[in-house]
């Protein structure tokens, strides 16, 4: 399968999946009967649903009726999945000339699907020039020509424009009903610049903001639309202004209140950007048992704003993000795959009736998973400052008090703690020594613990700390802040 180094960040997003995915023009459909999607493993707050092996599920969406739907990157197939009956439909794609499905044909990850406000599926095929159309009620598939190159997200805007970006297009498009062209829709793509590798996508107003991989940058458009089409985007800004601030591999975003959220897909980071003071925040992850960076990818916006729900790469985990109370919970994944011990969460979409519930890909175990957002977190933590100042004397110890409430009844009442920190891209802690002792409680005995800090010559500056709390299945993190002097204090002892 593919190692840590080839997961998904630019050049390797595209990876060894791009295969022209050949399926005719006109519109054809092949349905096969139902299949139960098998509860393979769940815990109160993660649930699992089979898929066929090797169908390596990618991308994913839950309509507006809670209909769950997701692509297979190598079976040529279109699943729907009805969570009350926990069934699911395999919609096959095939040529209209062939009886049945080519195997392996459609061997192109799928990164984005959408539904329209007319009720179609759209989804398209890194690597190719094709997007896709199905059409719910008739079970049918249209593909239309991309010149541009396939989308790499999608978004449906202001009267059921789709906007779509294209990583190795360079290039930002729009997709708009309009009857004048044989196929209902005008296909317009505006170029970006070489060597831009746009992937994120967020719509705001009449604007269109875009991370851009390959320049590090933060882009936003105006949008030229005087006569409800969309003829043209101006760029109106890019973020860092200066050369100071530099991001890692800005993947996906949200934009609110002169806040944008990013995630840095090079690092174990969701990064607050503020545009006005032009100042940065990052919140690591908690450290995954590799000390892997874990790479977090796609950003779901929930509760106006409140709420910031982001898939983990490589950290077995999806997480939510409280931007108001800045606090953070991870759902373990249960399931791993035969051929390692990372799961790979490459796509999410929560529900939109009820936003808290959130739906999961698992590319490399053939599952999909639903996270119960409302079940209760029996636990949480706190430290007795909000902000600290680590000694430079490393023969000095700087030290934070813990303490954990609550219960933990779903691993005999025992509790792991754990410490990340910002400054380092896989969320260590680089020069500084750390201990948290203890590291492991037994909440029916020990509430209270602390976390030790020893600084050997870590580089100044303002970072940030988290401290996590974890049963096992979900973990709770608090942020610090963490700053470390420019004067160093060397102590010498002479014998």
């Amino acid at each position: 399968m593919i190692s840590r180094n080839v997961s998904i960040a630019v050049g390797i997003i595209i990876i060894g999946f791009v295969v022209f995915w050949a399926v005719s023009l006109k519109p054809v459909s092949h349905q096969t009967d139902l299949f139960v999607g098998v509860t393979s493993s769940q815990n109160p707050y993660v649930q699992e649903f089979s898929l066929p092996t090797g169908s390596a599920p990618n991308g994913l969406i839950v309509d507006n009726n809670g209909t769950v739907w997701v692509t297979s990157s190598s079976l040529n197939a279109l699943y729907s999945f009805d969570p009350e009956s926990q069934k699911f439909q395999n919609y096959v794609i095939k040529t209209d000339n062939s009886s049945s499905a080519v195997s392996g044909r459609n061997s192109t990850m799928v990164w984005t699907i959408l539904q329209d406000k007319d009720g179609f599926i759209w989804f398209s095929p890194l690597g190719t020039k094709s997007i896709w159309r199905f059409d719910t009620e008739h079970k049918t598939f249209d593909k239309f020509q991309s010149d541009a190159g396939s989308a790499f997200q999608m978004k449906s805007g202001t009267g059921g424009i789709i906007w779509f970006t294209t990583l190795s297009g360079n290039s930002l498009g729009v997709l708009q009903k309009n009857n004048a062209f044989p196929s209902g829709y005008k296909m317009t793509s505006f170029n970006l610049g070489s060597s831009t590798a746009p992937a994120g996508l967020f719509l705001k107003d009449n604007y269109v903001w875009v991370t851009e991989i390959t320049t590090q940058k933060i882009v936003q458009y105006g949008i030229t639309n005087p006569s409800g089409m969309i003829e043209n985007i101006t760029k109106m800004a890019e973020f860092p202004v200066d050369n100071k601030t530099l991001l890692s591999s800005p993947t996906d975003l949200f934009v609110d209140s002169g806040i944008v959220w990013l995630t840095e897909h090079g690092t174990s980071f969701l990064t607050e950007y503020d545009l006005q003071p032009g100042t940065v925040i990052r919140y690591p992850t908690s450290q995954n048992l590799f000390h892997a960076t874990t790479l977090p990818f796609w950003i779901r916006g929930i509760n106006d704003g409140k709420g910031l729900w982001f898939n983990e790469h490589e950290g077995n985990k999806l997480a939510f993000f409280d931007t108001v109370n800045k606090t953070m919970i991870e759902y373990n994944i249960p399931s791993k795959p035969n051929d390692g011990y990372l799961t790979y969460p490459l796509n999410i979409s929560t529900d939109p009736r009820d936003e808290n519930i959130l739906w999961f890909s698992e590319w490399n175990t053939d599952k999909i998973g639903k996270i119960n957002g409302h079940v209760h977190i029996p636990f949480s933590i706190s430290a007795n400052t909000d902000q600290v100042l680590l000694n430079n004397d490393a023969s000095k110890e700087t030290v934070v008090n813990l303490e954990v409430h609550g219960k933990s009844p779903y691993s005999a009442n025992h509790v792991f703690l754990n410490a990340s920190s910002s400054i380092a891209p896989d969320a260590g802690f680089g020069d500084i020594d750390v201990k948290i002792s203890p590291d492991v409680l037994d909440l029916s005995s020990g509430n209270t613990s602390q976390l030790i800090l020893r600084n050997y010559s870590a580089l100044p500056g303002n970072y940030t700390l988290g401290i996590s709390v974890s049963n096992g299945l979900v973990e709770k993190t608090i942020f610090l802040n963490l700053i470390v002097p420019k004067e160093y204090i060397f102590s010498i002892t002479i014998f």
